[in-house]
């Protein structure tokens, strides 16, 4: 299977723990991206998007439909796009 150039190869691995993991494994990973995070604006863009698919757990968990890969990987570059966007994203450096 090929990813589309749009979608971002993070989106694509986020995709698959989303459907693989259970919420206190996605809080573990979630933990260990900020302390990793190699400047405070990664730090802080890690944080928005780790909050946001901590969210999206739950929202798949109650959804009587479940997306499909390639409808999680989509909405995962949206997310990861704005994020970086955000005032002191990953953009920001510091």
């Amino acid at each position: 299977m090929s990813l589309s150039p749009t979608v971002d190869p993070m989106a694509a691995q986020m995709a698959q723990l989303l459907g693989e993991s259970d919420l206190d494994e996605l809080r573990e990973v979630v933990k260990r991206w900020i302390a990793e995070a190699p400047t405070q604006g990664t730090r802080r863009m890690y944080e928005n998007f780790g909050a946001r698919m901590i969210e999206l757990k739950h929202a798949l968990a109650e959804a009587p439909v479940q997306p499909t890969r390639e409808e999680l990987e989509s909405a995962l570059t949206m997310m990861l796009r704005l994020a970086a966007q955000q005032p002191g994203g990953a953009g920001a450096g510091r």
